[in-house]
């Protein structure tokens, strides 16, 4: 039996809305990556912060809804720095503005 492989990284960030407010409640999603994605979303806590687990390396683009309105970014993931036995998962930063 083979052990899964450990996701390439993890993209956090915040979410605000226009005046710089963080936005609390929205729904942060993949819209596109290197990889077929699952259907899954975070919901932004309190202070707007959120995290979604990045399976492979490459460029993700986030979609972002809310009452507020809507907002699109994109985030990076080149995976685990490190050899196999250190390897940590990378973080990578990805804020969202709502227009």
């Amino acid at each position: 039996m083979s052990t899964p492989a450990a996701p390439a990284g993890v993209i956090r960030g915040t979410v605000r809305d226009a005046a710089g407010a963080p936005v609390a409640g929205a729904r942060v999603a993949f819209a596109d990556g290197p990889v077929p994605l699952p259907d899954v979303a975070a919901v932004t806590d309190g202070e707007g912060r959120f995290a979604l687990t990045a399976p492979a390396t490459g460029t993700y683009t986030l979609a972002c809804r809310a009452d507020g309105g809507t907002a699109t970014a994109r985030a990076r993931v080149s995976g685990p720095a490190g050899t196999a036995a250190e390897a940590r998962t990378e973080d990578v930063r990805a804020d969202l503005r709502l227009s």
